[in-house]
């Protein structure tokens, strides 16, 4: 029988493991998880991950992901960072070995081999033709641009919404309002002729922010920085990833610090800044590791021209997956504001089938460009339905991109 401190560690141990891969859990939570340890056999695996699973997991996914980080702490015996595993000079070889990719280039990196079950450190010097460490001193938006991105991103937030609120309104097939049924009936003397049915609001969403910080992206970076910082601080349920050749978490970096931390914090541990572009990787790395983050009621927002040298059959796989995960997939392109624009690169036609939304990042830059492009109106769209790209237009680049990945691959 264990005493009660490895008990509670257990709880904490298990729900911090869940919050480094996107699955919030309460203080209150872990209070119920340990209270509920007390009363099984702390011996039986299987009875300590059901009530673990009862007390923690509030979804399917975050039920798989319990499952795994259990396994991780009883088998490691204590739990691993996995934010620790992409700072400078690291890197998953377990990963890009089930990927086919070679190791990192030249530094001294620390790897942690899954098969072995222990840590070596290494020094390795070799030639690396996609992969550099390069850091970007940024400069940090002003007062007044971080206003109007936070009134654009608000009335986003209601468009794209597809969680219900607090709020209602009326909806002929909805629950009955008993009060409103009850007051509509005093104009016709205490008779109620008709029901009055109502039904919650969509007013939230969970926004995952995925933004490609490659080469090819390097002018738009000061615009970037005002997006992804604007969203984490003043936002909840946010979770923002930057990407090149490798995938970095920013999300607490971006949430709690002022935009002058930001810049030194973003200088300090983003150091693939205007490397490579390998987008499948790295979506791919994303849904691997943080899969717990999308959901049904998730909208994934990805920031990229699409210009992509990696595989494009890793890049079809995980927008597929994602497609399938997530309640709806938004591509944002600096390219598609100007007049004339077709994204025929193989990354974006590779990517087009599975996109909700093609829209260009002036959308998010002022109220005007916004209106323009999704109207006025606050109603949420609906699940599936398409912005930015015109059915005759769409088919034509699906059929292109048919005949330009079946030549690649």
């Amino acid at each position: 029988m264990k005493s009660l401190d490895e008990i509670a560690k257990l709880a904490v141990d298990t729900a911090n493991q869940l919050r480094r891969n996107g699955i919030r859990c309460s203080v209150a939570e872990v209070i119920d998880a340990a209270n509920a340890l007390k009363h099984i056999d702390i011996e039986n695996e299987e009875d300590v991950l059901n009530a673990l699973k009862i007390t923690l997991a509030k979804s399917k996914e975050a039920g798989q992901m319990l499952v795994k980080s259990f396994r991780m702490i009883s088998k490691d015996g204590d739990q691993v960072n996995e934010e620790s595993k992409f700072k400078k000079g690291e890197s998953d070889l377990t990963f890009w070995d089930e990927m086919g990719e070679a190791s990192r280039g030249a530094d001294q990196f620390v790897f942690r081999d899954d098969r072995a079950g222990k840590t070596n450190r290494r020094l390795w010097f070799s030639y690396s033709p996609s992969d550099i460490i390069s850091r970007k001193r940024l400069n940090p938006p002003k007062p007044a641009e971080i206003i109007e991105v936070r009134r654009t991103i608000k009335r986003l937030r209601r468009r794209l919404a597809l969680m219900k609120g607090r709020r209602f309104e009326r909806d002929k097939y909805g629950e009955i309002d008993v009060w409103k049924s009850i007051r509509a009936s005093y104009s016709t003397f205490g008779e109620i002729l008709r029901f009055i049915k109502i039904k919650r609001k969509k007013t939230r969403t969970k926004i995952t922010l995925l933004i490609d910080v490659s080469g090819s992206m390097d002018s738009y970076s000061d615009w970037l920085l005002k997006i992804m910082h604007t969203l984490c601080r003043y936002h909840h349920n946010v979770e923002c990833f930057l990407f090149s050749t490798r995938l970095f978490r920013a999300t607490e970096i971006l949430a709690k610090s002022s935009p002058e931390q930001v810049v030194e914090l973003i200088w300090r541990w983003a150091d693939m800044w205007g490397s490579g572009t390998k987008i499948g990787r790295c979506l791919m790395l994303f849904l691997k590791r943080y899969c717990g983050m999308v959901d049904r009621n998730t909208t994934v927002i990805i920031i990229s021209d699409g210009w992509d040298t990696g595989e494009p059959r890793l890049l079809r796989l995980g927008m597929q997956k994602l497609k399938e995960m997530a309640g709806r997939v938004v591509w944002l392109n600096p390219y598609a504001d100007k007049p004339g624009y077709k994204p025929l690169t193989i990354g974006m036609l590779t990517a087009l089938p599975y996109i909700d939304i093609f829209a260009g990042i002036s959308v998010l830059d002022n109220l005007s460009s916004f209106n323009r492009f999704f109207g006025k109106s606050l109603k949420p769209l609906k699940r599936g339905e398409k912005l930015g790209l015109s059915r005759v237009l769409r088919r034509s680049l699906y059929r292109y991109r048919l005949l330009s990945v079946g030549e690649i691959s």
